[in-house]
């Protein structure tokens, strides 16, 4: 049961749910189910999607950054000051503009105020000042600053290495939400997913499933960063001579917007041209952890931009251009899940899209409106921007399994709902199963009995007037 007290549904700058009461779950439901069958639908995933999996969130830097820079063993000797971890603060500073380290709260364990990756970008581009002229920065520890925090943020994003769930398949949420996905009409386009996190939750719930990916990269052995391939898809021959093929059903378009754990750095040649490659992860593991550690420097996690006014290095330029192509399409729908809108260069791509009459934005987040980004979007008052928030609704395990609708299964609640109604709508009585029933409700009850037999929790199937639904 829904909680309408925890849980909010704007659509525009009204909350739905004190409507709908009782039928709130399933009008989300039909809701929702209305837009995922529109030709052109993306789904872009933030952190709040891996949270569960012990993934945590780099919006400040989390204390374990610091105790790997402490680690950093001094160029001179004999001085007790970890001078690496010092320049580090020093770095901080300057960037917050502040006499002392700023934290989340006056716990001096908690949180430094900063994005790690703006931490990164701010390193990267004094690095590449470095570079070209030294004596304009006087860091002497930047390189080992920048593989302690790259190390320790591959370690917190490689969710196979962390034993939060006893589950023996932790990626069983992902699955059943891709698998809802790919329920779509196979005559639409095939679905989009954008994500902003580096782990590879999607890529194990795709692989858990036999779904096959176009996630830019081409080759078996040597998988590099082909940005054609997006405009690819997969047949299979028909079973006659004439030349017709079929669409493959489980196929779904994928990009990875701040990049991945896999992606690495090199050298440019003719057989790629961009010098991006996609390595294994356990080859990734193994090499991370040696002494010399010159994966490190090169493993692609994060966008180069030090500005949102710079241009993005490829892959990344590419990576939001597919974007924009993909929510700029007339008839097109963007659901966001735990993504805080904290990415400006996304941000300008969905406002754009907003510019579109026929472009709807559903947001799907834990805290929602207590996000200042996600606030001023609902202060807009557009309907075409529904918010779902709350403890449940904004919960990625509640959300996937009893929000995200089964296309199938509402579709077979739809006519079983139908179906009785029909028998029942001249009020007589009819003998159901051997049972006296005199009302519509009753054959509400035997519908739903009939598919609860089939289902965990199932949907009531008494479906609502959806007059006051926005599409």
């Amino acid at each position: 049961m829904l909680d309408l007290d925890k849980n909010k549904v704007f659509i525009g700058e009204s909350d739905r749910l004190p409507q709908w009461e009782k039928n709130a779950l399933n009008k989300i439901r039909v809701l929702l189910k209305n837009y995922l069958e529109l030709d052109n639908v993306s789904l872009l995933f933030g952190a709040g999607s891996s949270i569960h999996l012990g993934s945590i969130s780099i919006a400040n830097i989390p204390k374990v950054f610091e105790d790997d820079l402490r680690k950093i063993i001094n160029h001179t000797t004999g001085s007790d000051i970890e001078q690496a971890y010092q320049e580090f603060i020093q770095i901080i500073k300057e960037l917050q503009n502040s006499q002392d380290v700023t934290r989340i709260s006056d716990d001096p364990e908690s949180p430094i105020k900063y994005q790690v990756e703006g931490l990164l970008n701010y390193l990267n581009a004094l690095q590449f000042v470095s570079d070209q002229n030294p004596k304009l920065c006087s860091l002497e520890y930047l390189d080992e600053i920048i593989n302690s925090i790259k190390k320790t943020l591959f370690e917190l994003c490689d969710l196979d290495k962390l034993s939060v769930t006893k589950s023996e398949n932790k990626y069983n949420y992902h699955e059943r939400l891709v698998k809802k996905v790919l329920q779509r009409p196979l005559n639409l386009k095939r679905a989009n997913i954008f994500t902003t996190n580096y782990d590879l939750a999607f890529e194990n719930a795709f692989d858990n499933l036999g779904v096959n990916y176009i996630d830019g990269f081409s080759g078996f052995q040597n998988r590099t960063f082909k940005p054609e391939t997006y405009d690819y898809d997969i047949y299979y021959p028909g079973s006659t001579t004439q030349g017709k093929v079929s669409r493959i059903e489980k196929v779904i378009r994928y990009y990875k917007m701040h990049g991945s754990l896999t992606w690495v750095k090199t050298p440019a040649s003719p057989a790629n041209i961009y010098g991006i490659k996609e390595y294994p992860i356990d080859l990734i593991r193994k090499l991370k952890d040696e002494p010399n550690q010159t994966l490190i420097g090169d493993i692609m996690i994060y966008p180069s931009a030090t500005k949102k006014s710079y241009t993005l290095d490829f892959p990344y330029s590419e990576l939001f251009r597919q974007f924009a192509s993909a929510i700029t399409q007339s008839q097109s729908v963007l659901f966001t899940y735990g993504y805080s809108f904290s990415d400006d260069h996304i941000n300008d791509i969905i406002f754009q899209a907003l510019s579109i009459p026929s472009f709807t934005l559903i947001i799907i987040d834990y805290l929602g409106t207590k996000n200042l980004n996600i606030n001023k979007l609902r202060e807009l008052n557009d309907p075409r921007i529904i918010i779902l928030e709350g403890s449940q609704l904004g919960d990625f395990l509640y959300f996937t399994q009893y929000v995200m609708p089964d296309l199938v299964e509402l579709n077979t609640d739809e006519l079983v709902a139908a179906t009785m109604n029909k028998i029942y709508s001249s009020g007589d009585e009819k003998t159901v199963g051997g049972e006296e029933t005199q009302t519509e409700d009753n054959a509400i009850v035997v519908a739903g009995q009939a598919i609860e037999a089939v289902q965990e929790t199932p949907p009531p199937v008494d479906l609502p007037n959806d007059d006051d639904l926005p599409f």
